[in-house]
Parts: C-alpha cells; sequence; structure tokens
C-alpha cells in the first residue's frame, strides 16, 4: 500500500513541470513529512488522555496539599474548666501578641453548643437538654501565618496559663467524630 502510494506521488512529482532538483527536494520533503506526522499523530487520543490524567493528578495533589496545609495552621485553644471571662480575655490578649499569629476567632460556650446540637442531634434529644453541655467548650480558633512553625507556636500557646488543650483542626474533627458515634 505504501509503495503504491510512493509511486502516486513519484509520478505526480515528475508529472509537473520544474527542475529536476526541485523534484528531488519536493519528494524528500513530503516522504520526510510523512514519515514524523505519522509518528506524532499516530496515538493523539492516548497523548491527551495521559496529558488529561497528569493534569488532574497536579491540580489534585495541589488542591489537597493547600487543604491540609489550611488543617494543620488552624487551631483550635480550649480553656482550663471554670475559667473566667476576664482571663479568657487576657489569653486572647497574649494570643493577638504572638508573633506569626495571622487571626484570631473567638467561640463562646453557646455558640459552641448550638453548632454542636445543629450538626449532631436530632431536635428531640437536643430538647431534652436544659443546661448547656458545653458550657466550657468556648475556644479561640488561631489561623498561624503560612511562614510561622505552627508546631513552636502550638507549643508556646500550650504553655499559656489557662489553657486546657490545643488542637489543630484535624484533630478537633476526629475528636467530634468520635463524639457523634459515640451519642449515636
Amino acid at each position: 500500500m505504501k509503495d503504491i502510494k510512493m509511486e502516486e506521488l513519484k509520478r505526480a512529482v515528475t508529472s509537473i513541470t520544474m527542475p529536476k532538483q526541485t523534484a528531488q527536494d519536493l519528494l524528500e520533503g513530503c516522504l520526510s513529512q510523512n514519515r514524523t506526522a505519522s509518528l506524532r499523530f499516530r496515538y493523539p487520543k492516548w497523548i491527551a488522555a495521559a496529558l488529561a490524567i497528569v493534569l488532574f493528578t497536579a491540580v489534585g495533589t495541589t488542591s489537597y496539599a493547600a487543604y491540609n496545609l489550611y488543617q494543620t495552621k488552624n487551631l483550635t485553644v480550649f480553656f482550663d474548666y471554670g475559667i473566667t471571662e476576664d482571663q479568657i480575655n487576657a489569653i486572647g490578649k497574649e494570643l493577638n501578641a504572638m508573633p506569626g499569629i495571622y487571626s484570631l476567632h473567638f467561640t463562646s460556650s453557646d455558640e459552641a453548643w448550638e453548632e454542636f446540637r445543629l450538626e449532631y442531634l436530632p431536635e428531640e434529644i437536643a430538647m431534652q437538654f436544659t443546661e448547656n453541655p458545653l458550657k466550657d467548650s468556648s475556644n479561640y480558633t488561631v489561623t498561624v501565618k503560612l511562614d510561622a512553625d505552627t508546631a513552636a507556636i502550638r507549643e508556646q500557646i500550650a504553655k499559656l496559663d489557662g489553657v486546657r488543650l490545643v488542637n489543630d483542626r484535624n484533630e478537633l474533627r476526629e475528636a467530634e467524630k468520635k463524639t457523634a458515634v459515640s451519642i449515636e
């Protein structure tokens, strides 16, 4: 089949009136184009699929890494039981003064109970509670700067007077799952 096409190509080139060298150059150019084109475009769908897989893997891995970075750069600071509001405010001031901390958000025990109740408890069970069972769960969510050492900041926060526990978001989610399972 290839030989027939080659013969047809040679006849077509020789039938055109042109200098012999130009005809030879044209013939060689056509033949070399044909060989590289067949190698380059032999499996275009497979090449496109492979490139798509590489792209999706790169994007997915980057997104996962960014999500994990977000999780470990956010710490939740819980206070000792029975701590006063003045002591909580003092801890907030100390946290704001620490280098490497980007932002701070306070969640009251009432807000913590409301979030937990809405997410994990059916209404008929939640209505049975007359008091807030999470009365000692007020906390600060601390966002650590990207260039800061989260482990060092976590240790520094844990040493503050009145701090009971410092968790990152992954640890907090695991604790929430365990609590939800034990309730059910």
